[in-house]
């Protein structure tokens, strides 16, 4: 018989217990309020609806610092790495 063990730590406990990455140290020192402004629209336009707009600007920052060339590959590192995807949703 297998007893399993509870977390003692959430993932958001652990990262924030680890010291700062580059991309964090990053977007915090970044003031997105000029361009978030230029990105208020009414709803029913364009983009993707369940993400916001400076979840999509750290994404593309985590894109210029991490070395990706394409969209895709964005896209599958967020999937399957959850700590560029907790940093990116900061």
């Amino acid at each position: 018989m297998y007893i399993r063990q509870g977390c003692v730590f959430s993932f958001e406990d652990a990262l924030k217990i680890q010291p700062q990455s580059r991309l964090e140290k990053i977007i915090n020192t970044l003031d997105y309020k000029p361009v978030l402004d230029k990105f208020n629209r009414p709803d029913g336009k364009s983009g993707p609806k369940p993400y916001p707009p400076y979840a999509m600007l750290n994404a593309l920052i985590a894109m210029c610092l991490e070395n990706m060339n394409s969209f895709s590959q964005l896209v599958e590192r967020l999937k399957y790495d959850a700590y560029l995807r907790y940093g990116v949703n900061l």
